[in-house]
């Protein structure tokens, strides 16, 4: 009897271990079921070990740098980069801690009269500029007179002195355009865990930088610039 027990239990130890065996075979297992949009998954870029570790290290210098800092200022933004950069600070949700504004810079300047508070007024300050020799100019919708437009502010100004030579009053130089040469965005009040986010988002844009500010007043000196002068 203690014997057929014996042979009943080695039988079934190797058919359990047979069992364990085929179950580990790799051609058995089916990987796919654990997979996660696996089609959707892509290698974006492999970055040497060093290089990472490089990079990990210039990024903790500089958030330990700016750590403490009442403000800080992210700019250096490419123009065409500037949708993915808003996108990666509303992720933040800042709210009134993140402030943007333009930085622009004036692309052509004009010689003209100050708008009139009608079309009629307009029209006899044209005749009498004509009246002193200055033939060239228009009207525009806002009822100013341009004189010129010029590409720099030296060369309007030269303009400028010779049509007071022949006697014109009122006239004046301003801005006839603008261009964004910068979008700037500034955090109030990072902690080191925003500084960190930080450094990383400004590794996406290589000519970006990121430094200590002071924080504007609370006003809205920071807004953004004013709107071009209506030509």
């Amino acid at each position: 009897m203690s014997r057929l027990l014996f042979f009943l239990l080695l039988v079934a130890n190797m058919a359990f271990g047979a069992h364990l065996w085929l179950s580990a075979q790799p051609g058995e297992r089916d990987f796919s079921r654990r997979e996660r949009n696996g089609n959707e998954v892509t290698i974006v870029a492999v970055i040497p070990p060093l290089v990472a570790a490089r990079q990990a290290e210039q990024e903790r210098k500089q958030v330990q740098s700016l750590t403490g800092a009442a403000c800080v200022e992210f700019a250096g933004i490419a123009a065409a980069s500037l949708p993915q950069a808003r996108e990666a600070f509303a992720a933040m949700q800042l709210g009134d801690r993140l402030m943007e504004r333009r930085v622009e810079e004036i692309t052509r300047h004009w010689v003209y009269v100050p708008a009139a508070r009608d079309r009629r007024t307009a029209e006899q300050s044209a005749a009498t500029l004509r009246g002193r020799g200055i033939t060239e100019i228009s009207i525009r919708p806002d009822f100013a007179i341009s004189l010129g437009v010029f590409s720099t502010e030296e060369a309007a100004r030269r303009f400028l002195a010779q049509v007071e030579a022949k006697g014109a009053k009122g006239v004046t130089i301003g801005p006839f355009s603008k261009e964004v040469r910068d979008s700037v965005f500034l955090v109030r009040e990072p902690d080191t865990d925003l500084l960190a986010r930080l450094a990383l988002l400004q590794r996406e844009h290589p000519a970006s930088t990121l430094r200590a500010v002071a924080c504007p007043a609370a006003n809205g000196a920071a807004t953004a610039s004013a709107a071009p002068a209506k030509p």
